[in-house]
């Protein structure tokens, strides 16, 4: 692990088991190749580790698809539904992305305990051969980016999709909310949803 590298870890690590950022006193290494940042305390950054160990093997997550839509068809309105009369189809307005739904249960847990979120997005006037998507889900506390869960990308036609995606709340993880970030994005549009739980 690179210097830098070791540093970010350490400082985000130190922040989601204590709270702040401050506990941890970073040293400089030997100056030339090879110099880097070393933790004066060894026990926490052995604790960092686990935390973050534990995390990532707990990290489960799932796609389907579970509808379909014709490309260029655009979805019927409620009062659409109601009408007896044929619909003239709209015109095609292009590449939509949106998100229809997204959870997370519970919210309250205690450590161990698992945490499950669900995302529903639709995705409409894809090409035929369909559309890249990427997908980011960011675990945070207080503002700050504490760890990424899971971010990929992937190939989707047009249709609404579910992902799911849960992970097991760390021992070593500090009582307070949480918060999950979802973010989708796709041909320059990007969509975005939040989820808080709290650890007790």
């Amino acid at each position: 692990m690179s210097g830098k590298l070791l540093s970010a870890f350490l400082v985000t690590a130190s922040y989601l088991l204590s709270g702040c950022a401050a506990p941890l006193l970073l040293t400089a290494g030997a100056a030339g190749a090879g110099a880097g940042y070393v933790a004066t305390q060894e026990k926490p950054r052995s604790q960092f580790e686990i935390f973050f160990n534990d995390l990532g093997r707990s990290i489960r997550h799932t796609t389907r698809k579970i509808s379909g839509a014709l490309p260029g068809r655009r979805p019927t309105t409620y009062g659409e539904a109601k009408s007896r009369r044929p619909v003239a189809s709209a015109p095609q307005s292009g590449f939509a992305l949106k998100i229809q739904r997204s959870t997370l249960a519970p919210t309250v847990v205690h450590k161990g305990e698992q945490v499950t979120l669900t995302l529903q997005y639709m995705i409409m006037g894809a090409p035929e051969k369909g559309v890249t998507i990427r997908e980011k889900s960011s675990l945070n506390r207080e503002g700050k980016e504490l760890t990424v869960l899971k971010e990929e990308s992937s190939e989707k036609e047009n249709g609404t999709w579910e992902n799911t995606l849960s992970f097991a709340v760390p021992e070593g993880a500090q009582p307070g909310k949480y918060t999950v970030t979802l973010l989708i994005t796709a041909q320059g549009q990007t969509r975005s949803t939040r989820r808080s739980f709290t650890v007790r």
